[in-house]
């Protein structure tokens, strides 16, 4: 229901879109929807048996709809962008999505190391914000220049860099996020690095963790001027 509601928020043409009633008045979110879908002309009521065939989540919520991907669009030169190099886990490169439109990001970058952004479990995960983020993907690191445009590039690492709050985050930065294993896919030996320092012992952080600290450093730095 909260990607559906989202989609449609976005502007994004949604069709079709099909629904039980029973399932959804089962909550008050669902009640709500259903009073929209019954007065959406790409809305159509069909049988809970034949939802959930068409569904791959065990428990579904009583609706299902289909939407083109959206187009990316051209990249502002202006303020942070979110560059995904290496992530692996769905659910970490959805939660991460998630952070970034909360914090205020408008471009999110995908190497070809990076999962597809547009699998069920990286949707979940983003929770909507997929609809209201442009979205580059399979970018080749030799095409990088033209996604994030004049930015510098901002690499976290785990072990090295400058302390996160050290950073001038009011430059226009393209923040690099690898996985927690091996970070970056690429090595980026010209770039500019960023740390989180952490207790004595301590390994590494969450990829989803780190992206959240560091961009909502960002957002407070700039909110900041």
């Amino acid at each position: 229901m909260r990607l559906l509601e989202e989609a449609l928020s976005s502007g994004l043409p949604v069709s079709p879109i099909l629904y039980a009633p029973e399932r959804l008045a089962s909550t008050a979110q669902g009640r709500a929807l259903r009073r929209r879908l019954e007065h959406s002309a790409e809305a159509e009521e069909i049988a809970e048996p034949l939802l959930k065939s068409l569904t791959d989540t065990v428990f579904s919520q009583g609706v299902v709809a289909a939407a083109a991907l959206p187009a990316a669009r051209p990249v502002a030169e202006e303020g942070l962008a979110l560059v995904l190099d290496g992530i692996a886990d769905p659910g970490n490169a959805g939660s991460m999505l998630r952070t970034a439109r909360a914090a205020g990001v408008g471009t999110v970058v995908a190497t070809q190391a990076t999962t597809d952004l547009w699998s069920p479990k990286a949707v979940r995960a983003g929770m909507g914000a997929h609809f209201h983020l442009n979205l580059l993907l399979d970018v080749p690191w030799r095409e990088m220049p033209l996604a994030i445009g004049q930015r510098r590039l901002l690499v976290a690492d785990a072990r090295e860099g400058d302390p996160y709050w050290s950073v001038d985050w009011t430059r226009a930065a393209a923040l690099v996020i690898g996985s927690e294993a091996r970070g970056p896919a690429t090595d980026l030996p010209a770039a500019d690095r960023v740390t989180i320092p952490m207790a004595p012992g301590t390994e590494s952080l969450n990829a989803a963790a780190s992206a959240a600290i560091l961009l909502f450093a960002a957002r407070r730095a700039v909110e900041a001027q």
